[in-house]
This record gives structure tokens, C-alpha cells and sequence, in this order.
């Protein structure tokens, strides 16, 4: 073979590779997703290009819900003016199995999967705050106190966290008091087993999530001058990650409230953005109801805000690996 033929040769199949890669790199992030929260109207699945491929009409406060390995699904709900408030399960077809509904007109704003197959509820009213175990048929199991008063039930748990550590994670909207120590709003707390405060972090509004490394991940929901939107702290209580206003700012994008988080198994974080409070960012910057970001804060994707009218701060990506009975997605 000449030299002339061989660098053609060589320089085809370079260009095919270079193509190739050329290609793999920009195909587009996609994701499959479970939607519901405050004013969503209900939960919904939208499919990789945002069209709402299932939903359930609903006006109630739906601030958490998961699509679970069965098929089917749960969610928390609260009816202010009810004056109720608890979790519904549906199977695959809508059904519902059953609903469980809190006692004492307490309200109610989560329903993490666990282990033995029920679900965690952070019941709030205005003598007290409890981390609730329910079983898979919605039957009580555990009530652990973890506060004696509240200044308002209506705002003080949103989603609240089990860990692999049996302890329990929440944060507090606004303050509650405990055996005459004050729980400040805009911070969470760990629990243990019993219901003993082991730890408190600078910041917190909706959730805070346990991460596999031992962090803890925390939505803030607004930026203070002391944090920013959403922080990730060590162990030890420092802040190793952080997304704030400036970052929202430098991406183009214009925030108002972060509420659900989900870490994602390469490292990224699934941010949602609800209507709600003053916004952060460029004042003319994109508003997306959700957007995965990276480490080191680049923007992969983004859900529209035409995909629906409606809120969506309680999101569940679909597409990775994972069964949320056994603490394998971080939402």
C-alpha cells in the first residue's frame, strides 16, 4: 500500500472517529419525570420532550410524590380549609388503595418511601411536630415527637427525610419550640431514632436529603446573605457545595423559590423552581420549571416553562436506576 493510500485511509477513519465523538457529545440530556407540589394541579408524568403523558387532576397542596417500583404511585396531600391532610396510594391504574388521613386535623406535607414498604410523614399542628411511619397499607406504625409546639402548622415540615443512619431530617419554614428550646424557621435538623435533636444546619426551607457520601444536601428556598439556594454540607456542618444567586445570574436563568432536590448518580442535581417570593437571577433570564446542573455548575438540562402552567416543585427523575424503598434515590 503507498504512503498516499494509507494517510487517506488514516485520515478517513480519524474523521470518522472525530464524527463519532462529534456526535456523542452533543446528544442532548433527556429525562422522563414525575411532577406534582404546591399549585401543580395535580401529580402528572411528562415523557423526554415534555408531553404529559398521565395525570390526576387535583387542587389540593400535593408537596411530595414518587413513582414507585409497582408502577403505581403516592403522594402527600393537605386541605387547608378542610382542615385535612395525609397520603394517597394508587396502583398502576389510577385506583386508589388507599388513603390515609392524619389525626387531629393535623397537616401533612411528605410520603418518603422506607424499607419496610410504608412511608414517612412529618405531621405538623399547633401543639406539636412528629416524624409518622405509616406501613404499606397505610396503617400508623411509629410516632416520634420531635417538637411541642409551632408557631404555624401550615408552614412549618414540607418533605421530611428518613436516612440510612435511622435518624430523620426536616426542615422548618418557621420556628417551633421544644422542651423550651427555640427551632428557628429557615434551618434543619436531625433527629434520632427517639426523637433527640443531634444536629442543626445554617439554612434550610423545604428539604434536606442524605446523600451516600455522608453530605447532607439542602433546599433553601430563597438566597440570605448567609447561603444561597441550595448548599450541600460535610459531616461536619461545613458547606462544600453551593448554588447561589450570583450562579443563577452567570447561567442566564431567573429563580424564585428552589423547593425539590434530587442528586442524581453522576453527581449532578435536579433543581425546581416554583413561583413563589422574589426572584434571583437576570431579569430577563430564562424561567424553567426544573434543571439538572453539574458539579461545577453548567447547566445540562432544562424542563420549559411552557411544558404547563402549573408548578412543579416536587420532581422525580425517571431514568436512573434505583428503588426509593431502599434509600436509592436522592430526593
Amino acid at each position: 500500500m503507498t504512503n498516499t493510500r494509507r494517510d487517506s485511509l488514516f485520515g478517513f477513519a480519524a474523521g470518522l472517529l472525530f464524527t463519532r465523538a462529534s456526535a456523542q457529545a452533543v446528544v442532548p440530556v433527556r429525562h422522563r419525570v414525575f411532577a406534582c407540589g404546591w399549585a401543580s394541579g395535580g401529580p402528572a408524568i411528562y415523557d423526554e420532550q415534555f408531553n404529559r403523558t398521565w395525570r390526576l387532576s387535583s387542587k389540593d397542596e400535593l408537596s411530595d410524590g414518587w413513582l414507585l417500583p409497582d408502577g403505581g404511585i403516592v403522594f402527600s396531600f393537605s386541605r387547608r380549609k378542610q382542615k385535612t391532610a395525609g397520603v394517597i396510594r394508587l396502583g398502576r391504574n389510577k385506583a386508589k388503595r388507599w388513603e390515609y388521613i392524619a389525626p387531629g386535623q393535623h397537616d401533612n406535607h411528605s410520603c418518603q418511601p422506607l424499607p419496610h414498604g410504608g412511608f414517612l410523614l412529618g405531621e405538623c399542628a399547633k401543639d406539636g411536630l412528629w416524624m409518622v411511619e405509616i406501613s404499606r397499607d397505610g396503617k400508623e406504625l411509629k410516632r416520634i415527637r420531635v417538637a411541642d409546639t409551632a408557631k404555624d402548622m401550615h408552614h412549618a415540615f414540607r418533605q421530611v427525610r428518613k436516612t440510612r443512619q435511622n435518624t430523620y431530617l426536616g426542615t422548618l419554614m418557621k420556628s417551633a419550640t421544644h422542651k423550651g428550646k427555640t427551632l428557628s424557621g429557615g434551618h434543619s435538623y436531625e433527629w434520632d431514632a427517639s426523637g433527640k435533636l443531634i444536629k442543626t444546619f445554617p439554612c434550610g426551607l423545604y428539604v434536606a436529603i442524605r446523600l451516600p457520601n455522608g453530605n447532607t444536601l439542602v433546599s433553601a428556598g430563597h438566597e440570605t446573605a448567609e447561603h444561597g439556594l441550595v448548599v450541600e454540607y460535610n459531616p461536619a456542618g461545613d458547606t462544600v457545595w453551593e448554588l447561589t444567586a450570583q450562579d443563577i445570574e452567570a447561567l442566564g436563568l431567573r429563580i424564585q423559590m428552589v423547593c425539590g432536590l434530587q442528586r442524581l448518580p453522576n453527581g449532578n442535581t435536579l433543581v425546581t423552581n416554583v413561583k413563589h417570593g422574589k426572584a434571583v437571577g437576570l431579569e430577563n433570564g430564562e424561567s424553567p420549571k426544573a434543571f439538572e446542573i453539574t458539579p461545577d455548575k453548567k447547566v445540562v438540562w432544562k424542563m420549559p416553562a411552557a411544558t404547563s402552567s402549573f408548578n412543579m416543585g416536587s420532581m422525580q427523575i425517571l431514568d436512573h436506576p434505583g428503588n426509593p424503598h431502599k434509600f436509592e434515590i436522592f430526593r
